[in-house]
């Protein structure tokens, strides 16, 4: 069966893309994740990656031809990958290497920077004293982040996801171990790489898929995508792009809590880059001085942006910062749930009992760019091979299989449902009603 790769949406000022250099030619069976041609935006030069597998039939476009979103530019001859037995999808024992980068032979080596490569001494945990619901309703959540964000990953390099995406794989234990220790009533705040969070704190594929497509059925009705994920009942305030923006927000909305005597919490996350914004020293310092219910949780997942988090601090770790305000802080393994979740338990349970706030930095690693035109080169090969063996997923799986009544076929069936989800979920997003033009300023300060 022929696949068309196609020029996904990848430009920001101009919709002209050079094809740069193909890394691959006709009769190369490819892999799904593979790169297959470099191509210059508006913004960098980047690789187009295979979605399916295959051998690759014809190059359609030639180096130095300017190409636009939806232009075919090669053809890939999946059946031939099918014989031979190469991936399709992110199915399998192991989740490892569904978001790895695969080595082109002409891959420009990467920028000498510091390898981010902490010690992290594994969590005691004794996994048999866990409810097996809770235990599996993690491991469903943390497999459907990934599942869903892989698959939207693949849509949008074959042009079908409109907008932009800020994907988190990699970081499933940091969203999905806090959220499981929150009540209904918690509130939690985002930021624009927020679809672990939509799914960890109870949004259904369907919400969160729709917003995607942008169709009036999404969680905020096609008005934010991907970057302003939320839904006010399930107490998720919509992503907020502005880096660092939710955590003065966080303090506002614990100070509420705080005044109504209700016991609720309001737990906000942020990335390392928001370490360096005056709203971040700003709400923890309210936090502090008020003794709010506010539970910050730094995603640490090494790099904002491009830039590294030992190039903008010189403290060892960021939960170091929280000793300026006197307050709670600990650093975390973000890629073991269970260590997430131990911690994450306690800090609410501080919160609550009226002696927060808490600050909770999340050691983790993001396994794609900063946003879809991010070819990661900045992260050094020695780095991403140690991150990329701490799974977060083949983590938990390895502690499951301690357990006498989790087998690994039921593990394989919650990761098959995922995808069967999404399905049903993708199957439906096309029939979904746009907002119409009447009502673009609804809602709108003017």
């Amino acid at each position: 069966m022929d696949h068309q790769v196609k020029v996904p949406d990848m430009g920001t000022t101009t919709d002209e893309i050079e094809i740069v250099e193909w890394l691959v030619a006709p009769g190369d069976t490819v892999t799904v994740g593979q790169e297959l041609v470099n191509v210059e935006t508006d913004k960098a030069t980047m690789p187009i990656e295979a979605t399916v597998a295959g051998k690759i039939k014809s190059i359609d476009a030639q180096s130095g031809q300017q190409v636009v979103k939806g232009d075919v530019i090669a053809v890939i001859d999946t059946q031939a990958g099918a014989a031979r037995g190469l991936a399709q999808g992110t199915g399998g024992s192991s989740f490892a290497d569904s978001a790895r980068p695969q080595a082109a032979p002409n891959r420009e080596p990467r920028r000498d920077v510091q390898t981010h490569q902490p010690t992290i001494e594994p969590a005691d945990i004794d996994i048999n004293r866990y409810d097996h619901a809770l235990l599996v309703g993690m491991y469903d959540r943390m497999c459907m982040i990934r599942t869903f964000e892989e698959r939207v990953k693949r849509l949008f390099l074959e042009g079908d996801m409109p907008g932009t995406i800020h994907q988190c794989q990699g970081q499933e234990a940091c969203a999905v171990g806090v959220c499981s220790v929150l009540r209904d009533d918690d509130w939690i705040t985002s930021t624009f790489r927020g679809t672990g969070h939509a799914l960890a704190k109870g949004l259904t594929v369907e919400q969160v898929l729709f917003e995607l497509f942008g169709a009036e059925t999404g969680c905020c009705r096609g008005r934010g995508g991907s970057m302003h994920l939320g839904d006010y009942d399930k107490h998720m305030v919509p992503g907020i792009a502005i880096v660092g923006g939710s955590v003065p927000l966080a303090a506002g909305m614990a100070l509420a809590f705080k005044m109504q005597g209700s016991k609720q919490i309001a737990a906000c996350f942020f990335g390392d880059g928001a370490i360096a914004e005056g709203a971040f020293h700003e709400g923890l310092n309210l936090a502090a001085i008020w003794n709010l219910p506010s539970l910050f949780i730094c995603e640490n997942n090494q790099y904002g942006a491009s830039t590294s988090v030992k190039l903008v601090m010189r403290n060892e770790r960021i939960s170091q910062r929280a000793q300026a305000y006197g307050i709670a802080a600990q650093t975390v393994d973000g890629n073991d749930v269970l260590a997430v979740y131990e911690a994450a338990r306690v800090a609410a349970d501080t919160c609550r009992n009226g002696d927060g706030p808490v600050l909770l930095e999340l050691l983790t690693y993001r396994r794609t760019g900063h946003s879809r035109r991010d070819p990661c080169h900045y992260q050094p090969d020695q780095e991403q091979q140690y991150w990329f063996g701490r799974d977060p997923i083949d983590i938990f799986a390895d502690r499951l299989a301690q357990r006498n009544d989790i087998t690994a076929d039921e593990l394989d069936s919650i990761r098959n449902d995922t995808n069967q989800r999404f399905d049903v979920a993708l199957a439906a997003a096309p029939s979904q009603p746009l907002p119409s033009a009447d009502e673009l300023t609804d809602g709108v300060y003017v």
